[in-house]
């Protein structure tokens, strides 16, 4: 399966900024010097903007929450709107 993913140039710069602190954090564990807070608060925020850009979701309801994987998006079961309207 391919799929095609448009990325904008400020989502291109958002990323180089996490691979460089992905890099740092490499360098740090590999050279026995401590993990910075901060370095694991960013790669909580490259953890949403990838699933953002790259059309990963978490299931909803009672097989999703917090701790479910990420899930193709297009692989997700659509959601039930209780809404008669729709």
């Amino acid at each position: 399966m391919n799929k095609t993913i448009s990325i904008d140039n400020k989502d291109r710069l958002e990323l180089l900024k996490y691979v460089n602190i992905l890099r740092e954090f490499n360098c740090n564990t590999s050279e026995k010097i401590p993990i910075y807070y901060e370095h694991v608060c960013e790669l909580e925020s490259l953890m949403y903007r990838l699933s953002n850009i790259l059309e990963f979701e978490q299931p909803k309801g009672l097989e999703g929450g917090w701790y479910a994987d990420y899930q193709l998006k297009e692989n997700l079961p659509e959601e039930k709107c209780n809404d008669k309207t729709h």
